[in-house]
């Protein structure tokens, strides 16, 4: 590795470590500003759903037997008759009720009854003899208007207490507030529940949901629905089928459970539940100290970080697999302990933060560790001068990539797919010409010096013009390998200068180049020209190299005598330029490495070998100009070279 290199990979690794250090800072302050704003509508969404997964995950707590409800039940309805039912009907159920703790009527009762003007202090009468009734009064959402019962029955009753409810924007009642401050001021209203309480003496529990701010809601810990709380009809109750000593000392509520009548509500836990039982479920929690805590900001913060650094660690240091199972992995595992969480301590963390840090931080590392990867292999490829942009055309002078810009990913594999091509290339014209220098350099040299050596042995037999005719040849034969040598490196890797060219003009002149050669031998150099609107954007110097070569060697291993014939011809798709003689032509075994470097067809006395180069230069120019070069050929029938190049080009 050269010191070059070296420092390029050091810089590359600090990068890294630069982007990595960028990545916690960033990821750490998402996390953090998406668990400060856990409110914002579309974390707000995520959080809700993590919630009701959590509720769903763990094991609810079982309804207490101290809580009963008087459900006001279909077959109730049926054996009392339609509803609303007489005030009245009410009474005679306290009646039976004298028993319990505390009794709650989840009845609105704001209006008095017309229809039976006596049933409203009948009822009245009831709930002060019974002296534990707690009656329900509703504030609206905005806190602007008060709901209560009529006040014959307000002054009867134990207590009042907040029914209403506030569901989140989807739809699903989590929480409650325990204390609630009306719009236009006064004491903050107490909830149902801790009426109740307060009525049930239940002190201890009081004292803590006066601890919770006014306005502050918190999350219900539902009861399992398939349990429920223990559950009596109505009209069961009221004809005695049910004994009053079942209701001894428990918190009984009365709500509406019949379909279509009173509230029903969505809770985490899935499905519909009747108000009454909603009612039940915010009892024991206010007994039982059930309610759902969040946790603080900063607390859900480092519980995130604490997964965060782990994760981004792992990727920095880990496999691209192993780091994104990692992240995964890291995900699962916060849910996972959160709903433990919840389970045994009542805390619940707003995932939807920490997730979301864990989610971005595979994609982004890995857009960014590539683009830390991809600049690196970008300044290794301007070493090998692999060009950034393709032509002006779409078209890279190598290779067809299409209209690409340079710094996208396909056009990035392609320099790399150029990159390696040229590192096998050069790997295999190091072996070729390390053969090209030992065999076919070495042995002109070698043999002008054993003519040498034999001029100092045996002057008298070997003439000073002798000598001179022999060293010409021997140097001459060296000037020419150079020069092929040379022309096919350019060929492969200098840049391509294109321009338009008549390719009728271009054969023409390469054939009258020729005249003289083929005269010589007494051979008919033919060509017509017939396509005068053929015209391709070529490296006219390159290509009339290659159809020079074409034309060479037809002369030279054409018999005498006989004709060498180029034509062009189309087929819509491509050009084809073809040379043909009539030499001994080529068997089929010698023809897949006519084109490759170095390989040479076996000569006679009067055609030598020849470089192996010629061709291998023909194949390389057509390929530069996205054509390709072929051979038909049999023994004792010629041979027909064909250049077959792009109409397009």
């Amino acid at each position: 590795m050269t010191l070059m290199a070296a420092h390029r990979l050091i810089g590359m690794r600090r990068r890294l470590l630069i982007e990595w250090l960028i990545l916690v800072t960033v990821l750490t302050l998402l996390s953090t500003a998406l668990t400060v704003w856990q409110d914002l509508p579309g974390i707000r969404d995520i959080n809700h759903r993590a919630y009701d997964l959590s509720m769903q995950a763990v094991r609810a707590p079982a309804p207490s037997p101290d809580i009963a409800i008087i459900a006001i039940d279909d077959a109730s309805i049926e054996a009392l008759g339609y509803w609303p039912w007489r005030r009245s009907v009410h009474a005679a159920l306290l009646e039976r009720l004298h028993g319990a703790r505390a009794v709650g009527l989840d009845l609105i009762l704001s209006d008095p009854y017309l229809t039976h003007p006596r049933d409203d202090p009948l009822l009245a009468q009831a709930i002060a003899q019974h002296g534990r009734v707690v009656l329900p009064d509703i504030l609206s959402p905005d806190g602007q208007q008060r709901i209560m019962p009529i006040p014959a029955l307000a002054q009867a009753a134990a207590a009042l207490g907040r029914i209403d409810a506030r569901p989140d924007p989807d739809g699903t009642l989590r929480a409650i507030e325990t204390r609630r401050t009306p719009a236009g001021g006064g004491p903050p209203l107490a909830h149902f529940s801790l009426a109740i309480a307060g009525v049930a003496g239940q002190e201890a529990a009081v004292a803590r949901a006066q601890a919770f701010p006014s306005d502050m809601a918190v999350r219900v810990q539902f009861t399992d629905p398939a349990k429920r709380h223990a559950l009596y009809p109505y009209a069961a109750v009221l004809s005695g089928q049910v004994p009053e000593a079942e209701f001894k000392d428990r918190i009984v509520l009365v709500g509406a459970w019949a379909s279509g009548l009173g509230d029903h509500l969505a809770t985490p836990l899935g499905g519909m539940t009747a108000g009454v039982a909603i009612l039940a479920d915010t009892v024991q929690n206010l007994r039982d100290n059930l309610w759902i805590r969040i946790a603080p900001s900063w607390v859900t913060a480092l519980a995130g970080l604490g997964l965060i650094l782990p994760v981004c660690l792992g990727l920095g240091t880990l496999s691209t697999r192993r780091g994104l199972a990692g992240a995964l992995a890291a995900s699962i595992l916060f849910l996972i302990t959160d709903a433990l969480l919840l389970q045994q301590t009542g805390y619940w963390l707003p995932p939807a933060g920490t997730l979301a840090a864990l989610f971005l931080a595979y994609p982004l590392w890995s857009w960014r560790s590539q683009e830390a990867s991809l600049r690196h292999i970008d300044a290794e490829l301007e070493q090998l001068h692999i060009p950034l942009r393709p032509d002006a055309d779409g078209l890279d002078t190598d290779t067809d990539s299409g209209p690409v810009g340079p710094d996208t990913l396909p056009a990035r594999a392609i320099r790399l797919h150029k990159a390696v091509s040229r590192l096998k290339q050069a790997t295999r014209a190091q072996k070729e010409t390390l053969s090209f220098l030992s065999h076919d350099m070495r042995s002109p040299q070698s043999a002008i010096l054993a003519i040498l050596e034999l001029r100092r042995q045996s002057p008298e037999q070997w003439a000073e013009e002798t000598v001179l005719a022999h060293i010409e040849q021997q140097t001459r034969t060296t000037l020419n390998l150079v020069d092929q040598f040379v022309q096919l490196g350019r060929a492969e890797s200098a840049p391509l200068d294109r321009r338009p060219v008549y390719l009728d003009d271009l054969i023409q002149e390469c054939c009258d180049r020729r005249w003289p050669q083929a005269a010589q031998r007494g051979i008919e150099l033919q060509f017509e020209a017939r396509h005068p609107e053929a015209e391709a954007s070529l490296d006219a110097e390159l290509m009339g190299r290659a159809i020079g070569n074409l034309l060479d060697n037809a002369l030279l291993y054409g018999p005498a005598n006989s004709v060498v014939a180029c034509t062009l011809e189309s087929d819509a798709r491509h050009w084809h330029i073809h040379v043909r003689n009539a030499g001994p032509g080529i068997p089929p075994e010698q023809q897949e490495h006519l084109f490759t470097r170095f390989q040479r067809l076996p000569g006679d006395a009067n055609k030598p070998a020849g470089s192996g180069l010629g061709l291998a230069f023909v194949q390389t120019v057509a390929q530069r100009h996205g054509g390709r070069a072929s051979c038909v050929s049999a023994s004792g029938q010629g041979a027909r070279f064909t250049i077959s190049l792009p109409v397009e080009s």
